[in-house]
């Protein structure tokens, strides 16, 4: 509840209005009433230092009717620590998708940043500075406890890349199991028996769901998990031409064949055994995850898991318009398929 107001009879129990917050800062409830419909006309600090006393006083209801850009959708990039979102921008294939998709629905889209490292009430003031009618969230770098400030919001929100398994929102994210499953058993047809796992020291939901998947398939052929054939690597390239050395170097006997996190980790291996002479597919396959047009530029051509980034973009919209108009009360959750495509990078051995 809104903070109740002194005043020279008493304690009054009504709630506060805009020109209570302008008495509070010392500013006119012309300027008050700018911020609260988000309009022009106030500089950032002010801007800042009104939303801010706003907060403070439990008075986010009056931000709820005015504030809200009704024909924007904000596409909100959400990074905790970069690695990720930095070193392969995915959301760069999502955002024409998105945007043709937003754009048949007579919406406009505006893309911003958040970033863990900045205190929560900013971030938060961020988000309630523009106010829009839904949100596209690109989630892959997010955690469960990253919710609070999106929760808080009162407003749509879908988001991408990330299947918070244990929480009541909608998701659009790619049948990580099922990716991993294809490419597992396209080495286990070609006759390879010995599976290595590239795996990012990076911890994301995305990278839990494909380990486990590849431990589950392990399972399913009789086949034993060995941690001695887990390569973890870094994410920066430097880190990860690093790790591969490092393994390489203290693994004389290598099993036939690796999957890997993603593409990115995969290429990077090829090329880090080629160096120590270690020839791609002769004596270890390879398979990533992705499709990614790196895979297109490595000697060999990296086979690889595809996934579709137009599909995932209009889908998120489909189902935040779904949101915004009221037509569906619970949360929904949805997997888009994935699809084998078969390189130079796997030796047949039987």
């Amino acid at each position: 509840m809104c903070k109740v107001e002194e005043n020279l009879g008493g304690i009054s129990n009504m709630k506060y209005k805009a020109k209570d917050i302008a008495r509070e800062l010392g500013v006119s409830p012309a300027t008050v009433s700018l911020v609260l419909n988000n309009k022009p006309g106030v500089g950032e600090e002010k801007r800042e230092e009104i939303l801010k006393k706003i907060i403070e006083l439990d008075c986010e209801y009056l931000l709820k009717d005015g504030g809200v850009k009704r024909g924007d959708i904000g596409f909100v990039i959400y990074k905790c620590g970069g690695a990720i979102v930095d070193e392969y921008p995915f959301f760069n294939y999502l955002s024409e998708s998105l945007n043709k998709a937003i754009e048949r629905n007579n919406y406009t889209m505006t893309m911003m940043y958040l970033d863990k490292s900045m205190p929560l009430n900013e971030r938060y003031l961020a988000l309630e500075n523009f106010r829009y009618a839904g949100y596209i969230v690109y989630a892959v770098e997010m955690y469960p406890e990253d919710m609070e400030i999106f929760s808080k919001l009162n407003v749509p929100c879908v988001f991408i890349d990330n299947p918070f398994p244990t929480l009541a929102v909608d998701t659009v994210t790619v049948d990580n199991y099922l990716g991993i499953y294809q490419g597992f058993e396209y080495l286990y047809q070609m006759g390879h028996r010995e599976f290595g796992y590239i795996k990012s020291k990076v911890p994301i939901l995305c990278f839990e769901e494909r380990m486990q998947a590849f431990e589950d398939c392990l399972r399913r052929r009789g086949l034993t998990f060995d941690t001695e054939r887990i390569m973890e690597v870094g994410y920066m390239e430097s880190e990860t031409e690093r790790d591969v050395g490092r393994y390489l170097d203290g693994h004389s006997k290598l099993p036939t064949a690796f999957l890997a996190d993603n593409d990115l980790l995969a290429c990077r291996a090829v090329q880090a055994m080629k160096r120590r002479e270690i020839k791609v597919p002769d004596q270890v396959s390879i398979v990533g995850f992705d499709n990614r047009p790196i895979c297109s530029f490595t000697d060999p051509k990296v086979t690889t898991v595809q996934l579709s980034g137009d599909e995932m973009g209009e889908m998120a919209v489909e189902m935040l318009m779904e949101k915004m108009s009221n037509k569906r009360k619970h949360t929904v959750k949805y997997k888009l398929g994935t699809k084998l495509i078969v390189n130079e990078s796997v030796k047949k051995l039987v």
